[in-house]
């Protein structure tokens, strides 16, 4: 469940990273460019987090009475 949380995570920060610079840093400088990079690193430590707590609730949930 992490590894999926965190390849997800990855992908979402990316992308919100990517529309983020072309949005807000119109201009032609190469500084923002690290700004997808930092927010995919972010998104893959979230995912990861949310997919451990959402594997640690499943393997705790009592089965069906």
């Amino acid at each position: 469940m992490a590894l999926l949380g965190a390849i997800l995570g990855i992908l979402v920060g990316f992308g919100v990273g990517v529309i983020f610079t072309e949005w807000v840093f119109v201009n032609n400088q190469s500084w923002p460019d690290v700004v997808p990079i930092a927010l995919a690193a972010l998104g893959g430590l979230a995912g990861a987090q949310l997919g451990r707590r959402f594997g640690a609730r499943r393997v705790n949930a009592s089965p069906p009475a």
